[in-house]
Parts: C-alpha cells; structure tokens; sequence
C-alpha cells in the first residue's frame, strides 16, 4: 500500500475501533481480516462503519443530541440520560411504523406487546431496566454513531458531546418545527418530560407519537438530501478521502445494484466506469478491494472449515481441500499479495493461487497463532503438530468448503460499501 493509501487508513482507523460489530457473518475473526479489509475499504468510505447504515439512526441521534442540550441537563447528572429517553421513543415509533433493524428492537417489540394490554402505555428512562439493550450507552446510538457522524463534521469535539453549529441549527430548523405539532412551541414539553427521571408515553395514535414519526419520515425535504449528502455521502467538510468518497458515490449511483451488498462483478463494473470517467485513483482502489477479497473470503471460509478438522492428517485434508476447491484457485488477485498487510498474507495468496494446499493449511495456523498474540498471547485455535495433525483448540461457527465453480462469486466483506449504499438509498426517497 502506497504511503497516501496508508495515512488515510490511518486517520480514519479510530472508527474500525469503535464499531463492535465490525466482524461480519458471525465470525470471530482469526485471521484477524478486518484490519485488512477496513484498511482496504477506508480510501473510498472514510466516514461510516459497518453498522452505521440507517438514516433513521444519524437522525436520532442528531436529535436526540440537540433536545439533550436544549433539556439543559446539570453537570452533576448525566448529559445522557435525556438522550436514552429520547432514543427509546424513536425506538418504540419506529417499531408501531413498522421499521426494521434499530438497535433494541426485540425488547421494543417485547414491550409494546405487553404493552397493550396496559393501556398502550411505556415507561421511558435511563435505568437500566427500562433501557433497550443490555448497556444502551455503549450499544446503542451512542455508542455507534457518535464517531461517525462526528468524522461527519455533525458531531462536534470534545465533551460532553455536541452537535456543531451547522447541525444544530439543521435541527432547530428542521426537525423542532416538526416536533412542536405535539409537543408545543420549540417542543418545550418534551423538554421538559426529557428532565424526568421516568417518562410514560403513549403508543396510541397521538399528536405526540404522530410528531415524533414525522421526524423520522422517510420521505426527506430538499434541505434534507441536500444536508444529509454532503455530511454522510460525501464525507462531511473534513473527508479524509479527499473527494474519493463522493466520487465513489455517485458511481455506485449510476449503476443501481439489486442488493447493496458488494460482488465482484459489480464492483469490476464500477471500477470501469470510474477510468470511463477518468476517476483512475477511484478505479484503482476499487481494484485494490477487489483483490483483497479474492484472498480474504476464501482464506477465511477454509480457516473456519479447518476448526471442524481437529484430529485430521494434514495431507488427507489438503486432498480434500483439492478435490473440492480444485488444483489452484484462479480467482485470486495476485495484486493481493501487495495489498494485503504483512508476509503471511503474502503467502496464502500464493499458496492458493499455487494450488500448494499443505502450505495454506500451515499458513493459515501460523497467521491465527500470529493474532492470538497479538491479542494478548492466547494459544492459536489451530496448530498443525510435528505429526503433521491438525490440533484444534476452538471451533468457530462450522463452515462448508465452497466449490471450485462458486469461489470467484465469494464475497465476505463488507469494505463499509453496504452502508454507504442504505445512506444513499435512503437519501434517494427524498425530494431531489
């Protein structure tokens, strides 16, 4: 990796840090492939994390961030408290408007049920047994979103945490005129319920729940798109991406894809398009993707389906690794062994790309021993012994070997593409 690919994966890495659901598809990682893929993936999309995908969510949090302040919380108490109130309202609306995916939805959905036989009645509040996830500080909005939306120059620095001028008067300019429908002028009595210790609120169909729904319409403004693109789609006024992201954008744009997960074909399309347009910097970072994930979605569906092997002969499992696989795997990017960070990544692209798969199978050991270490010296999940055993001392979620017709079609990672694909789908609802 050149070194301006490396200083933009290095400015924006702090977000790969605080997305705790970086890992995709239930794995744990034992390659440790997110630091290659994020760092893959953070020259195109500086700003959003893996699970920062949901329009809805920087809006709750924009607002629930503004009302925070406007509450007028004491030093002495918890700046966060409003905010989780206001973050299960949005929750227990979004759920009666039938959305999908917010964070804290099984116990939103648990409570409203039981809910209606009390007279369609909730308790709001910051304890922990009325919150919505098992630390809704950390787990929820909070804790997934700040980061982002303040690489989104939403966020401001410091804290306790602020919106910035620019979101603030968003807010005040579009979303309180909405609220006051309900909660009357500058939405003073949500104000006011946002400094309760325990708020009751209504899930019947009233003036209030009908303004908060109008917060989170999907159905955007003008103002809106317009806000939302620049900050979110295009990186913010500080995108570390120099205008990639933008460009990458619009590109993803012109070409509408049937899911907004990545494939090979398609971003080969999008890189093309990118040279058509002359964007080559674009072109080539979407190649260097490309080439990281030849490598990284088999390598890792082979390391989870050695963890089902223990006990195994190292060449009776390479034999199978053959006869399923095929000789050698010409689906891989030998522009991998360049891109992917440090020599054992190196290695097990040429050891698939070479068909060699005893070496893979040592490679692969030697690279999970590697993380362990790195991980503060827990023994490797899978050791091939002087006996040429597999030695497998954790079992990962079990695995089948895809055949040799179906690996150029694997895709594991995400690369952050699929959230800068919903922000995009969900601006495109608006007005514009």
């Amino acid at each position: 990796m050149d070194s301006s690919l490396m200083m933009i994966a290095a400015v924006a890495i702090f977000l790969t840090d605080v997305d705790p659901r970086a890992r995709v598809k239930g794995s744990r990682d034992g390659l440790g492939a997110q630091a290659a893929w994020s760092a893959a993936g953070r020259p195109l999309i500086g700003n959003l994390t893996t699970v920062t995908d949901s329009l809805a969510g920087f809006t709750t949090l924009l607002v629930g961030l503004r009302l925070a302040e406007l509450a007028g919380a004491d030093e002495s108490e918890s700046p966060t408290d409003a905010f989780l109130i206001w973050e299960q309202m949005a929750a227990y609306v979004r759920h009666l408007r039938g959305h999908r995916g917010f964070f804290g939805r099984q116990r939103i959905a648990a409570r409203a049920a039981k809910a209606g036989s009390t007279g369609g009645k909730v308790h709001l509040s910051a304890h922990p047994e009325y919150q919505i996830l098992s630390n809704q500080r950390t787990d929820g909005l909070l804790g997934n979103y700040t980061a982002p939306a303040r690489a989104s120059g939403l966020v401001a620095p410091g804290s306790p945490t602020r919106l910035t001028p620019e979101a603030a008067a968003f807010v005040d300019a579009v979303h309180l005129p909405r609220l006051e429908a309900g909660w009357g002028r500058d939405a003073r009595h949500l104000l006011r319920e946002l400094r309760r210790d325990r708020v009751l609120f209504d899930l019947g169909a009233t003036e209030k729940r009908e303004s908060v729904a109008a917060v989170l319409d999907p159905v955007l403004s003008q103002r809106e798109v317009d806000f939302y693109r620049h900050h979110l789609v295009e990186g913010g006024p500080a995108d570390p991406t120099e205008g990639r992201q933008r460009r990458f954008a619009l590109l993803l744009e012109a070409r509408p894809a049937d899911s907004v997960w990545p494939s090979r074909p398609y971003l080969t399309a999008i890189a093309e398009d990118a040279e058509t347009r002359g964007w080559g910097d674009v072109a080539d970072l979407v190649r260097r993707v490309i080439a990281c994930e030849s490598v990284l979605a088999p390598a890792s569906l082979t390391f989870s389906y050695l963890l089902s092997r223990n006990g195994a002969h190292l060449h009776g499992v390479a034999a199978d690794l053959r006869a399923t696989c095929g000789a050698r795997l010409d689906s891989v990017d030998p522009l991998a062994a360049s891109v992917l960070p440090g020599p054992e990544w190196a290695r097990i692209t040429e050891a698939l790309l070479g068909g060699d798969y005893p070496q893979l199978v040592r490679v692969l050991a030697e690279r999970n021993g590697t993380v362990m270490r790195e991980r503060g010296g827990a023994l490797a999940w899978l050791e091939v012994t002087a006996q040429d055993q597999l030695r497998v001392r954790f079992r990962d979620e079990p695995a089948d070997l895809p055949a040799g017709d179906r690996i150029p079609e694997l895709w594991w990672y995400p690369y952050f593409i699929p959230s800068l694909g919903s922000v995009l789908a969900a601006i495109g609802k608006g007005e514009a």
